[in-house]
């Protein structure tokens, strides 16, 4: 039997996690009330802005973080800058289970039985 897509996307997600440093970032991003940016996190988990880049946008790619853009002073128009990215936990999150769970095979069986039991 082949892996849902659902298993797939929670695999790739575990593999990005695997990562020390990049689960040290998301663990810190995890605990924020309000999304933080790249030197916040940098920071907080003792590496370099850049490196804090690097594993916040593979976290973001895994569908771990959201990604908002907005600019830190307000301004608007031409000359305010460049809008600074901001990352929080992606409200999903992330479902393990081990051996993956199957409820709709464990409904059909439960079905059969029932149907059996009553036709005896």
């Amino acid at each position: 039997m082949g892996r849902t897509s659902s298993e797939q996307s929670t695999t790739r997600q575990l593999r990005v996690l695997a990562e020390p440093t990049r689960r040290a970032v998301y663990d810190h991003v995890a605990r924020q009330p309000l999304e933080t940016d790249r030197d916040a996190t940098a920071g907080a988990v003792g590496i370099s802005r850049g490196l804090a880049a690097f594993h916040l946008d593979r976290l973001a790619e895994a569908g771990l973080l959201e990604v908002q853009y907005r600019r830190r002073s307000g301004r608007a128009g031409p000359g305010a800058g460049r809008p600074a990215k901001f990352y929080r936990r992606a409200a999903d999150g992330v479902e393990l289970s081990l051996p993956p769970r199957r409820y709709e095979a464990a409904a059909r069986l439960m079905a059969q039985a029932i149907a059996r039991a009553g036709g005896s």
